[in-house]
């Protein structure tokens, strides 16, 4: 009988710990690319010569949510609120849908470019209408995009939207993919199809970051007749250069890829703790990280590393 209460009592903790994080009445839907749209109608057009260009695709999450797994809400027959939220790690589903639909039309992704496509996601989100008869889906995307070089050069900039409505079943999981793909699908198009950013791209002339350049440049010793090595051919190894410094967009980049692997908080501190700033951190600088969602803890660290 004891072990009956024991065990009764530690599902009800579990139940409860469950219920912080989602509500019973909250839709939890697999992220999925799915746009309803038919091959052609919605499609990016590239100018000659646009497509040999391979650049770097590289994602921010931004949007203003109070969690990351929240995408939407919608009301029941009852007109109770609930929430939509996805199962999955956002920025890694935005990348690899927005690559394959890229690609599709004629983009030539490379991960080592020198050119970099930086697209901050501000609104993905949907919401559902209870209707008499099935529900009304409405989506809106924003995708605030950045064309830029490894060492900071900003060659174009610009906001593209992408809106879908479509009419479908309460509390469909399915159908909330597929309005949320078909604006997602649009506001990419939007991107690709501005005319300022395909001139950019075309005219670009992008240079390696600073960590690039002494990436491709063997180190000499600072005393030759010191060697701490050697190869078993005989022949001196020369010392491993000390960490070069960064600017806090650099550090930035490398948060942002780390906790795209999902790395725990403490390991991105740890991390972040045995980097150099070469300069400190501009307001616009912490605005970048507070826009990118990078926890409190680590922002602390980052700062803490600045001359």
């Amino acid at each position: 009988m004891r072990t009956t209460r024991l065990l009764g009592a530690a599902l009800t903790a579990v139940f409860l710990a469950a219920g912080a994080i989602y509500a019973a009445s909250d839709l939890v839907i697999p992220m999925k690319f799915v746009p309803t749209t038919k091959p052609g109608d919605v499609a990016a057009a590239l100018r000659d010569g646009l497509s040999s260009r391979a650049v770097a695709l590289s994602i921010v999450d931004e949007r203003s949510v109070k969690t990351r797994d929240l995408v939407g809400e919608g009301t029941s027959d009852s007109d109770e609120l609930f929430k939509i939220r996805t199962a999955g790690h956002f920025p890694s589903f935005m990348k690899a849908s927005l690559e394959g639909r890229m690609n599709a039309w004629g983009v030539l992704f490379r991960a080592d470019s020198n050119l970099i496509l930086e697209i901050h996601v501000a609104r993905y989100f949907v919401r559902e209408k209870n209707e008499v008869v099935g529900s009304t889906f409405n989506a809106e995307v924003q995708l605030p995009f950045t064309l830029r070089d490894r060492a900071g050069t900003v060659f174009s900039e610009g906001t593209a939207m992408g809106t879908a409505k479509r009419y479908g079943r309460k509390r469909s999981g399915e159908n909330c993919n597929e309005v949320l793909s078909d604006a997602l699908e649009q506001a990419t198009a939007n991107v690709v199809n501005t005319a300022s950013l395909q001139d950019a791209w075309l005219a670009a002339s992008p240079q390696p970051g600073p960590h690039d350049v002494a990436s491709l440049v063997t180190p000499m010793p600072e005393n030759p007749k010191r060697v701490v090595m050697a190869t078993p051919g005989g022949k001196p190894v020369a010392p491993r250069p000390a960490a070069l410094a960064k600017t806090p967009s650099q550090l930035l980049t490398e948060v942002t890829k780390l906790r795209r692997q999902q790395m725990s908080t403490n390991v991105v501190v740890d991390y972040v703790s045995k980097q150099t700033l070469a300069t400190a951190f501009s307001a616009d600088d912490l605005v970048a990280w507070k826009r990118a969602g990078v926890p409190e803890p680590v922002m602390r660290a980052a700062l803490q590393r600045a001359p």
